[in-house]
């Protein structure tokens, strides 16, 4: 089974690459994921309201493209700079390189991101890896402007694009933290592609299932799998063909998946792999019964050879260095 969906977005894979600069200090991430422990049932509705707001228009589609190319550039140079030892030439050009690569923010609500990346620049020309970190990770939580609009809040079934507090509350146990779950609309899954494979240069695609930023605060999920999820927590369906089974599992495995970003896992393989392990446990939080939770999961872990390489690991096994050592893991 393909996992191309489980795609996060990579943008602040530039949070790590500044941990590894030799004038970085006190930064470091925790890879080995989150257990969904209980009594840390949180969630909040972060961005609720009516839904308004219009998508990225020419000008800021256009704008959002210079920014991820040079974002790319930032990243390659910050990585180049931690292999040989030697100081980031573009980290010492950050400002400059903004300016002129990028140029001005064609809108009003582009320009609070702007100045987001240029105080980073500041700061990431100063040698404040850390403090440019956080700032890029404040600063990426402002892009794209379609992702940000204020949805109205609703649970269980619906067609509209919508912030799910239930989904959330699972999202937020996982992350440690408030995370909001947005499901999005078949009619405005499309134009939020457009702007996120704009933004993140083809990192997001057509296919993808979910995304979430690195350190972020919003969960985004494809309609078919809040659809999948409503079907296990409202509806109650339990198929039993493995068809059926998988694509719920799929969706499981998701809204495992993506808080594993917002907790600041950066690594494809760790997430996954953390995310299969809770996976049943968020069925559970469904509303699942635990038989049938671990059915789909054991139906998932299954096809697990089959996705694609950077989101396996050896290591994701039985004892292995990925294993979390839950007493109830699909290995025990």
């Amino acid at each position: 089974m393909s996992s191309e969906g489980f795609l996060p977005r990579f943008f602040l894979g530039l949070a790590a690459s500044l941990c590894a600069v030799v004038f970085a200090i006190g930064c470091a991430a925790d890879e080995r994921g989150a257990v969904l422990g209980a009594g840390q049932e949180r969630g909040a509705v972060l961005g609720a309201g009516q839904e308004r707001g219009s998508w990225a228009n020419k000008a800021e589609l256009a704008w959002l493209r210079r920014l991820g190319a040079w974002d790319s550039q930032l990243i390659g140079s910050l990585r180049m700079a931690a292999q040989s030892g030697e100081a980031p030439a573009r980290a010492l050009t950050c400002t400059r390189d903004l300016v002129t690569q990028v140029g001005p923010a064609p809108s009003t609500r582009l320009a609070s991101a702007q100045g987001a990346f240029l105080r980073a620049c500041s700061e990431l020309e100063q040698g404040d890896a850390e403090e440019a970190s956080r700032l890029l990770i404040a600063a990426d939580q402002l892009l794209p402007p379609g992702e940000l609009r204020p949805l109205p809040v609703i649970a269980g079934q619906s067609g509209a694009s919508r912030v799910e507090p239930r989904f959330g509350l699972i999202a937020s146990a996982l992350a440690g933290k408030d995370v909001e779950v947005r499901c999005w609309s078949e009619q405005d899954w499309d134009p939020l592609m457009r702007e996120e494979r704009t933004y993140t240069r083809g990192q997001v695609g057509s296919d993808t299932l979910g995304f979430a930023g690195i350190h972020g605060r919003r969960v985004s999920l494809a309609p078919d799998v809040c659809a999948a999820l409503v079907r296990l927590a409202y509806d109650g369906v339990r198929p039993h063909d493995e068809a059926s089974m998988l694509l719920l599992a799929a969706a499981v495995v998701t809204l495992s998946h993506e808080p594993q970003h917002s907790k600041g896992i950066v690594n494809e393989a760790v997430a996954e792999c953390n995310a299969i392990q809770l996976a049943h446990r968020t069925a559970m939080k469904l509303g699942v019964e635990r038989a049938y939770a671990n059915a789909l999961v054991r139906t998932y872990w299954q096809h697990y050879d089959e996705e694609l390489p950077h989101y396996r690991s050896n290591e994701c096994r039985d004892g292995g260095g990925l294993d979390l050592g839950l007493p109830d893991s699909i290995w025990r």
